[in-house]
């Protein structure tokens, strides 16, 4: 089934009774705009079609609706009728990619530089600096791959800032200008350096902990690639199924057979996506709490989880909760299991003041439960929720209460 065939069959389903609206979380922060909607996407992507078929292209301005869909599927459990809406904006993205001049500039650049230099900030040299000084088995074939993603957040939380205080159009020349000159972003992307002291700690607390559950695994240091993640988030389908047949091939060429992944958004792609687009991606993938084994200390701590949306919704995947349960009281907010509500992250990218907002609505979620800790599983979370000294990584909060450290 085509990409479009596919879109006209989940659109059809729409019964326009509106339930999907009521979990959204970017209508709220659009003001409730109709199109900034689970059910408004759904509708546009209809009438879009339906162009489509009559014209052979879209005329409809509906490139900001569509993209700032964050794909976290709560729409999709609330609707009577099982339509997926976030399904449905990730594969409208993919037909708008089709005509290159109403893609998105900013996404343009990133994939660019994924596609060139195997990083979305084509900074990939940088991204292994936390690693320095640790003792990996370079005979196993078993590796821990980060993805880039800790890495990233200090980068991407640095230019957020700077992309929320301009206008549209400037962000989107200085995006063309980058394509153009990818060398300009080595020099203007300069990382918080507070955060990434942060994220390379959890970097080495997520290896420690492997090693002292006896997981024997080495680290691709220079030579791993970014995930492709955001290709497939941002309809770049064509590209995300070409890098992920180069990932596949190093990872051959490597003699890789096993993979640890350590962030939800990589878990998904390596799990799910590749093994369905990508001819032989044949590795056996595990997420790192998967493996992790060691005692932990009990606290009387109120433990306010935020679960990631591609654990909770994407997959039935709950193993970072039981971690918790494991250390203190797991509290779980209102929005929670599959009526969870997203961090915003995923429009971090290209709304960052939408992104912004969703996330001061999910901190103030999680922080009227009155929990000691708020406790994440994602860097995503991690970066967009950090409002306040309480929010945790899970592998800060694993690491600090091993038993056998004090």
């Amino acid at each position: 089934m085509s990409v479009i065939e596919d879109l006209v069959q989940e659109t059809e389903k729409c019964i326009n009774c509106g339930f999907c609206e009521s979990v959204c979380p970017t209508l709220p922060s659009k003001n409730y705009r109709a199109i900034y909607g689970a059910r408004g996407r759904v509708f546009i992507s209809k009438e879009s079609l339906k162009e489509v078929k009559s014209h052979g292209r879209i005329t409809l301005n509906i490139e900001d609706s569509i993209f700032s869909c964050l794909e976290c599927y709560s729409c999709y459990y609330v609707c009577p009728a099982g339509v997926n809406p976030g399904r449905v904006s990730q594969m409208m993205r993919n037909v708008i990619n089709r005509d290159p001049s109403r893609r998105k500039p900013v996404a343009e650049m990133i994939v660019s530089l994924i596609m060139k230099y195997g990083n979305p900030l084509g900074i990939r040299e940088k991204m292994c600096s936390w690693a320095r000084g640790i003792d990996f088995d370079d005979s196993s074939d078993t590796i821990l791959y980060t993805g880039n993603m800790y890495q990233l957040m200090p980068y991407s939380s640095f230019l957020s800032k700077i992309e929320a205080k301009l206008n549209e159009k400037t962000i989107e020349n200085m995006a063309r200008l980058i394509k153009r000159n990818p060398g300009i972003l080595k020099i203007i992307a300069i990382p918080d350096k507070i955060m990434m002291e942060r994220m390379e700690k959890i970097l080495l607390d997520i290896a420690f902990l492997l090693k002292s559950s006896g997981i024997k695994f080495r680290y691709l240091g220079k030579d791993e690639p970014y995930s492709g993640a955001f290709l497939y988030e941002l309809g770049y389908l064509e590209e995300f199924i070409e890098y992920g047949k180069y990932i596949r091939d190093l990872f051959i060429s490597k003699n890789v057979k096993n993979i640890i992944t350590i962030d939800p958004h990589t878990h998904e792609a390596f799990k799910v996506l590749y093994p369905r687009y990508v001819d032989n991606f044949n590795f056996r993938v595990f997420y790192y709490l998967e493996l992790v084994n060691i005692p932990l200390k009990k606290l009387d701590e109120n433990l306010v989880y935020h679960q990631p949306c591609h654990f909770t919704m994407h997959e039935d995947f709950d193993i970072p909760s039981k971690f918790i349960g494991s250390i203190g009281n797991v509290i779980l907010p209102e929005r929670n299991g599959k009526s969870n509500f997203c961090c915003g992250g995923p429009a971090e990218l290209l709304y960052p003041k939408l992104a912004n907002s969703i996330s001061t609505v999910r901190f103030k979620q999680l922080k009227e439960k009155n929990g000691n800790r708020i406790v994440t599983a994602c860097p995503i979370c991690f970066t967009n929720l950090s409002k306040d000294s309480t929010v945790f990584d899970i592998a800060e909060l694993i690491y600090q209460n091993y038993s056998k450290k004090y």
